[in-house]
Order: structure tokens, then sequence, then C-alpha cells
């Protein structure tokens, strides 16, 4: 070699460490002025920059430097296969060599420290201005705040080095600005040109990397202007509390919680939760107060790893945190009304399960009015009529007797049983003590006496309305619309006269028009398969007549003279006797039917006769997905039944049991009634429901058209690789436009349901929609639009709507998939607008000015198809690769 690595940094022989240093930084600064130009007009090649940092290496280093001095021997030419992590980050032309060694790195090796300088990859990459390497290096996990053997970090080395973008780069990650090296400075006051200042500057005001830095106080004290807390920041997407996890700060993320009321389950752009970046940092505290405010630990990142197993890396101290959460005494989880328990750890558990004293999960939320807990065991099986062993007290005896009002209506819109007595010889009506419930439990009496078995629940519009219903009334199966109005309160009957199904309005051409069919012709999806309750919204007013709703036709009806005729003459035959029995479940089979009723469900002896068809003719009785149709029929004039029995069919798991309402096309079912028949006259069916993603995701069988006979999805290659399930037939006259929509794979049900609606709708399900809570928040001004997330968004690139902040991964399989809604869009019926998620990449294929439609109209959007996405095509693989990143064996994750 010709030259000496003095020449070749642009020192002399004397330069001491300071000015060796001073003469790197200039040759970066060389180098990024260099890189500025066009490929062809660069003058300082890789290899000579190679050789610039060669030459500092070795005189950097005091050993190698004697070294050279004496024999004038130095290493200059390194074969790239043999660099080391630290080499490479120093070399931005060299960022994707470090991107591939990175891939495979356990964690420990991208947080290395050199045995002679001390210096990480990060702080290698941050001194030489390498932005690429450090975006990656932290999101593979590499900790900023790791000190170099001069007590410097890779924020002192951004400062001292000149780099402005660095500094941003590295605050704007979490860096920590408050940390001294060895020569009691701090970042701030290493900065080398006012820019790098004013970075710092700017920066130390804004709320994120306030909270990267533990300012609680600054939080507490100054109107910040942190209004929207669940606010995304940054390239990596996290929110303040997000931040404070990570960096466990654990009296911020308390406050955070506690006191502005943080979303616990936001995902970064990695897919991380406040939870998975506590586990992964050990913060245990953090971690065990997440775990006890309901954060959710099913949510699997972009590694296919849960929060729990990104904590392995810390041995046990993390994850007996998840295994003394799931071992918590479920009893006092349901009396404390500890409903995320339920949701996350009640796992094969017996909803029905008693403690040592024969008292129910369920009789105990409701003796200590936890509805939450109440509805989820409902909602999961429990026997809403379980008696205790001691009291023979039923959960509508307790919720009466203490008075707990909201749990005795869930209770009894539930169909728990009024008449039943307990060891005290009282019914709940006799246990009660206060007015209020008296009078509604008198009410519901007399509605069973009437057969009203229709409910509906009515709801307010708008968010200012709540969340709950205004008023819950039960009708007859008959029922009109005036019906529905004279069922109203007094107070609310001459108020409230207009209503619609998820704001599409119901026809109300006469108030005699039957409720359950002008709830058919409103609603969007063209089923005739109606679940109840029926959620309807209320007005005072005539509201939404002219929002481009159209009321479809009334589906023509089945005569029940010509529905007997048919059943009569295909029916088989069977019957049974229900004794009057106590403390004693019954169970009868006819055919593959099987009838559970209760104990005390009856005073004296039944006989029954039952009548069923097994896999009756689709098209003759147009029961689409009909497993088997049924009436059971009393052979005495009165039945003396005191609750009516459940009806299954056995190896059907996916069945839904509906009834029939007489002279009509429609058929009913009571959702959250679990396979109780509503009533005992009448026809019945068993409708095998599409299973399209098991536990998560299931359709009517009239709901989509599939692509291929007995084949659900198709695979599709356009608009990326997906599995596509296909709805309906696009009408593309009418709606020209193809767009997507991001959502979660448990909404998709609701929204084909309902069609995609506007923010704050009330859906048939009872939910409010309401917008993504880490997105622009309601209220706020956006280009130029007030209240601009009041709107429905889609988007014509499918990258973009898979954005973590509209797409939610799921489970299918050994992947991990998010649901994109496949829509066509009318003419003239959207505006345009960027990207509103901040870091957002674009696409080769995106336009950037038109990323995001904003509609106004619901009755603009056809839904042709749901394209599901993987995410990770196998979870198994990607725990495995994760696993040996974070050092730990893959088996323990399994």
């Amino acid at each position: 070699m010709a030259t000496t690595p003095y020449r070749i940094l642009g020192a002399d022989l004397n330069s001491n460490y300071f000015q060796l240093r001073i003469a790197y930084l200039k040759r970066i600064h060389e180098l990024k002025s260099d890189r500025e130009r066009p490929t062809k007009h660069r003058r300082i090649t890789p290899e000579h920059f190679r050789l610039i940092c060669r030459a500092y290496e070795t005189l950097s280093d005091h050993e190698k430097r004697r070294r050279f001095d004496e024999d004038e021997e130095w290493t200059y030419d390194i074969d790239i296969s043999n660099y080391t992590l630290q080499q490479l980050a120093a070399e931005p032309d060299l960022a994707n060599e470090l991107k591939n060694r990175l891939h495979k790195a356990k964690l420990r090796q991208i947080n290395e420290r050199h045995p002679v300088t001390g210096h990480t990859p990060l702080y290698c990459a941050a001194r030489a201005c390498n932005i690429d390497a450090v975006y990656y290096l932290i999101e593979q996990g590499a900790n900023p705040d790791i000190r170099q053997r001069t007590g410097s970090t890779a924020l002192h080395a951004a400062a001292f080095f000149g780099h402005a973008e660095m500094v941003r780069c590295l605050l704007e990650s979490g860096a920590d600005y408050r940390i001294e090296n060895k020569s009691g400075n701090l970042p701030e006051r290493e900065s080398h040109n006012d820019e790098v200042r004013e970075t710092f500057k700017e920066l130390k005001e804004t709320p994120f990397v306030k909270a990267a830095n533990d300012q609680l106080d600054w939080f507490k004290n100054v109107d910040n202007g942190v209004s929207h807390i669940d606010t995304q920041y940054h390239a990596q997407r996290q929110t303040l509390l997000q931040c404070a996890c990570k960096k466990g700060h654990f009296e911020l993320a308390i406050w955070f919680i506690e006191e502005r009321g943080a979303n616990l389950d936001i995902v970064d752009i990695n897919l991380n939760s406040a939870l998975h970046l506590a586990a992964y940092g050990g913060h245990t505290k953090i971690v065990r107060h997440l775990l006890f405010r309901g954060a959710n630990p099913t949510l699997v990142n972009k590694w296919g790893m849960t929060s729990e197993q990104e904590g392995f890396a810390h041995g046990t101290d993390i994850t007996n945190l998840f295994r003394d959460i799931r071992d918590q005494d479920m009893f006092r989880m349901a009396r404390d009304g500890t409903t995320w328990w339920f949701q996350y750890y009640f796992d094969g558990k017996s909803p029905n399960a008693t403690d040592e004293r024969g008292t129910s999960l369920l009789y105990i939320a409701c003796r200590f009015g936890q509805i939450a807990v109440a509805e989820w065991l409902l909602d999961n099986g429990a026997n809403i009529n379980a008696q205790t062993k001691d009291a023979r007290s039923t959960p509508l005896h307790g919720a009466a007797y203490y008075n707990h009002l909201s749990t005795v209506e869930l209770l009894l819109s539930r169909g728990a049983d009024t008449s039943i007595k307990n060891k005290f010889n009282t019914t709940p009506y006799e246990e009660a003590t206060n007015a209020e419930i008296k009078r509604l439990l008198e009410r519901y009496r007399q509605d069973l006496a009437v057969e009203k078995v229709i409910p509906v629940h009515l709801y307010g519009d708008g968010k200012s309305s709540g969340d709950k219903p205004i008023a819950t009334v039960q009708l007859e199966y008959k029922a009109t619309i005036k019906d529905l109005i004279e069922a109203l309160p007094d107070s609310m009957s001459k108020e409230y006269r207009w209503f619609s199904v998820a704001r599409s309005p119901l026809n109300l051409v006469s108030n005699d028009i039957g409720l359950l069919s002008a709830v058919y012709r409103s609603r969007h999806v063209n089923t005739k398969f109606i679940d109840l309750p029926l959620c309807l919204i209320a007005y005072t007013s005539p509201r939404y007549k002219n929002s481009g709703y159209t009321a479809r036709d009334e589906l023509s009806s089945f005569d029940t003279r010509d529905f007997e005729k048919s059943f009569s003459a295909q029916c088989e035959i069977g019957s049974f006797k229900v004794e009057a029995v106590s403390n004693k479940k019954q169970t009868f089979n006819v055919g593959n039917i099987q009838f559970d009723f209760e104990s005390n469900c009856t005073h004296s002896d039944v006989p029954l006769s039952i009548r069923y068809i097994i896999s009756p003719d689709a098209d003759e009785f147009r029961l689409p997905g009909c497993i088997c149709l049924f009436e059971i029929r009393c052979k005495e004039q009165q039945h003396q039944l005191k609750e009516l029995p459940t009806a299954t069919i056995r190896g059907e798991s996916n069945a839904k049991l509906y009834t029939w309402l007489p002279n009509s096309g429609y058929w009913f079912s009571h959702s959250n009634l679990h396979r109780r028949l509503s009533r005992l006259h009448g026809k019945h069916a068993f409708i095998r429901e599409v299973e399209v993603v098991p536990k998560l995701f299931s359709l009517l069988p009239d709901m989509f058209i599939q692509v291929v006979p007995g084949k659900l999805f198709q695979t599709r290659e356009h608009p990326i690789h997906c599995e596509y399930l296909k709805i309906c037939e696009p009408d593309l006259s009418r709606f020209p436009h193809t767009a997507y929509h991001g959502t979660s794979i448990k909404l998709i049900r609701s929204i084909l349901m309902d069609g995609l609606v506007m923010p704050s709708t009330i859906v048939s399900s009872g939910l409010r929609v309401c917008p993504p809570p880490n997105h622009i928040a309601r209220g706020l001004k956006a280009f130029g639009k007030e209240d601009f997330a009041n709107a429905i968004f889609v988007s014509p690139s499918i990258h973009y709507c898979s954005d973590p902040v509209y797409a939610v991964t799921f489970p299918y399989k050994d992947q991990q998939m998010i649901a994109v809604l496949d829509c066509r869009i009318r003419k003239d019926s959207f505006d345009a607008f960027p990207s509103t998620v901040k870091h957002y990449k674009p696409h080769s294929d995106d336009d950037v000015n038109s990323l995001e439609w904003r509609l106004q109209s619901p009755s603009a959007i056809q839904i042709v198809g749901i394209i599901f996405i993987p995410v990770i095509t196998s979870r198994t693989a990607a725990v495995r690769l994760r696993a040996n990143k974070l050092g730990v064996n893959p088996n323990d994750l399994e």
C-alpha cells in the first residue's frame, strides 16, 4: 500500500485522539455531501471510504497505531464476509449487507460492544450517519442508550459528528438525552453545530421525547397540547404509553393509563403492543400492571410472538407473571368483575363451574352486579337458571335481591325463568326489594303470558347518547311498527316514532307493517335470517331519508298451509315425556336432535311429540344450509313447562337455531339464548353457518357466493397474493371504482350485515362504530375539512389499507393474516387525499396524492369480497427464528 492511514484520514503523525475524531468527522461529511450527487457524478467510491474506515480503526486503537508507527503494518483490506457488525454499520454503502447479517444475528450480538472501543453497531451507524442502518437496528431491538468506553452513547456520537438528522432519528426512537459521558457531558453539549443544537431544542419539547426521557412532571404540570393520548409517533409508530413501557418508566406508564385512559392494545409498526414492549424489556412492574388492567396477551407481533414469549429472554421473571394471571381464582374474578380475565384466560373451563359451596360463576357475577362478566358467561353457554346448592337461588334471585337493576335486565333479556322458587319458597319477584326491579319483573311475566318473544333494544343516535340502550321492549312475533311505538314507555312513545337499522331508515309507509319485515327491507344484507335482539336507532324526527338508502322488496311469503302440507308429507315422528322431577336435568334424543330440559322446568308431567325432517330439500322449503326442520307439539292443550328446552344437533358445532315467522319468508334466532327455544309451537330449523375462519368468522349460507362449489376460497395473485372469498357479483355500471378497506376479522360479519357505516353509528349487533383510537380523532380539522374523521374511508391501494392502523392480524392455521374488504365505489362519491398515516411508505404502484378516499354516503359502497392476506406464512417458523434471535430455546415457546 503506497499511502498511509494518516494520509487517507487527512491527519498528521502528531494528531491526538480528539484530532483524529475531527479528521474522521470531515471524511464522513464529505461522504454525505457526495451521496447527494447523482450516482454517475459521485467522487468518493465505496472502496475509498472503506480505506478511510480502516485508517480510523488503525489510528484510534492505541495498540494498532503503535504497531503502524513502528513497523508501518496495518490491515487495510478485509473481506466483507469477515466484517464485524460494527464495521458493516460504519459504511452506509453496506446497508443491505448489514440487514442480511442482522436477520440471523442474536440480540446479544446486535447490542454487543467492541472489546476495545466499547462501540456497538448502533453507535458506529450513528457516527457515520447511516440512517437506514439505525432504523433497522432499532427495529431489531438495538438499545440506543448503551455506553461505549468513554461513556458516550449513540446520541453523543450523532451530536459530536454533527448529524442533525441522526440526532432526530435517535430521539424519535426513544434515545435518552439525560445520559452523561465520562467527561460529564450530555449529548446536547457535544453538538458540533447550530443545526444539531436546534434539533435538540425542538425535539426536547415534544411529547414523545418527553415520554422517552421520563418527564412525568412535564405531562402533569404543563399545558402541552397532548389532546390525543393514542397518537402514534415517528417511524416506529409508538404511542406515549408504548414508549414509556419500552423504556421501563413505570410511574409515567401508570399515569398514561390511569389519568389519560391510554389504549392498552394499540400496536406499533412491528405489531408490538405496550405489553410486548414491556415484556421484551423485562419491566416486570409494568407487565404486571398491564395484565391486571386487561391488556390483551393474545396479540401476536410481526415475528409471530405473544408478549409472554417476548419475555422469555428474562427467564421466569416475566413468564411467572403470565402464569400467575392464568392461575387466578375464577370465582374471585367473577366477583370483582374482571371481564378481561375471562376473555383471555378462561380457556376450556366450564362456564357452569361451581365453587366449593355449589355456587355458579354466573350467580356470583349477578349477585355482585358484574354485568359484563355475566354477559360474557351467558355468551359462552352458562346456564342462566342454575341454582345454588344450599339456597336453591338462581342468578336472577341474586341480582334482584341485591338490587342490580341492569343485571336483572340482562338476565330477563336472555330468557331467565322468573317462576323458579328457592328454598325459602320465593321467586325473584318476591326476593326483590327495589320497586323498579319489581315492576320490571312483573312486566316481563306479563310479556311471557302472551308470547312476547321479540326483544328490541333502542339506542339514541350519536355518541353523546351513550353505548347502552335508551329503552328495551318485548314484542309478539307478529308485532308491527305501531306495536313497537305503543310498547315504549309513555315518556318516549310520543317523541320516538322513527327508527333505523344502522341509520338505514325503516320503511314507514304504514305503521301496520310487520317489524321483522321492515327490518329485512331496510337492512343492508339480503338474508332471510334475522338475529335477535333487534338493535334499532330511535329518532324524534325523520332522519336519513335522503341519504341514498333504498328499501328492498318484501321477501315473498311461504303460506302456512303450503308449508304444513310439504312438512307433513315428509316428516318423521317421535315423542317423549318430560317428568315432574326436581334437581334433575332431563335429556331426550329424537333422530339426531337432542333436547335438554333444566331441573324444575315443570310441576307436572308434560308429554311432547316431535315432527322432524333431517336434511330437508333447501329449494322446496327455501332454507339454504338447513340441517334439520322440526316442530314440537304438546299433547296437552295447555303445557306446564316453566322453562323451554335447548335443542342441539349432535355432531354439528356450527349450527344455529332459527324459528319461522308464519306466513312470511323470515326466520329469527335469539343469538344470545344458545339454542334455547323461544317458543314451543311453530316450526324451527337448524341452519349450518359457513365457518370461514374457525371460531372467528362465520356467515349465513345465503350471504355470499362460493367461487367454486364446495370450495370456500380462491387463491389469487392480484392485487397481491391472497385467499379470496366472493360475496357478490360487482355492479360495475353503478360502482365503477375499485377500493379496499382494512378491518378486524371480528367486525366483518357486522359490516356485511350493515355495510360500512359512518362513525358513531349503532350497528345491528348493538355496537357503536368509532374511528381507530390511534388515528385522527373525531372533531379535528384536517385537509380543510371540519371533523375530518366523520366519514367512511377506503383506499385504492391494497398496501395502504393493509397498514396496522386499519387491518388487525388474526390466526389462521399456522399463519397470521389480515382481512381486507374488496369494494366497488360509486362515481363522484368521494374526495381523495394523501396518506393520513404518518410514516406510511408508499409502494411503487401507489398514487401518493390519492391514498385515502373519504365518503359520506354508505350507499356509495358495494362490498363484493373479502381478501385474506398472509402476514406471517408460518408462525411456527417465525417464532423459532425470533427465539434464536432472543437466545432462548424455541421449544420453550411452544
